[in-house]
């Protein structure tokens, strides 16, 4: 799974930089939710892109729903905007759903882990903060991983850091 690290960070770190390339007249004129459809559609165009002829790797598209299926680890991910503990914040179609609960979906070979790769962004909603895999779990996230930025990274240290929300318990 490691070997894919550094493509999920770069497909999140190329979509958003294109979306922030766009002319500054443009963006003032788009809400949030026009910010995480243009991003998607820039990080669903570089996935292609970098996966492309992989052997690895088959895209697939379940009733709306892009994925891919990383064959060797026997992973299947799609990509979102999230927050800081790996969720997403938009209102999750019945593929997205289905997805998240690790239920079957058609065409897709069972039973592969589910993997949400995505990035999160400053409070102003501007400013990349991070690459991010998660792990569904119906509607919680059973852990969350930042990826370090290549450029970040040190010899002999992980290239992921566990950011898994605790939870808190009543005193």
């Amino acid at each position: 799974m490691d070997s894919f690290l550094d493509d999920f960070d770069q497909i999140a770190r190329e979509a958003h930089d294109r979306y922030r390339a766009y002319n500054p007249a443009d963006l003032l004129e788009l809400d949030v939710r026009a910010q995480a459809a243009c991003t998607y559609a820039h990080m669903v165009a570089a996935a292609d892109r970098r996966f492309d002829g992989k052997p690895r790797v088959r895209p697939l598209e379940i009733r709306g729903l892009k994925v891919w299926l990383l064959d060797e680890p026997n992973v299947v991910i799609r990509l979102k905007k999230m927050d800081e503990n790996g969720a997403s914040r938009r209102y999750p179609t019945k593929q997205a759903k289905a997805f998240d609960a690790g239920k079957e979906l058609p065409n897709l070979p069972m039973p592969p882990v589910r993997l949400t790769i995505g990035y999160h962004l400053d409070r102003t909603g501007t400013q990349f903060v991070r690459s991010q895999v998660a792990r569904p779990e119906g509607r919680s996230i059973a852990w969350c991983a930042a990826i370090v930025a290549q450029e970040d990274r040190e010899v002999g240290k992980p290239i992921w850091i566990d950011v898994t929300k605790q939870p808190r318990f009543a005193a």
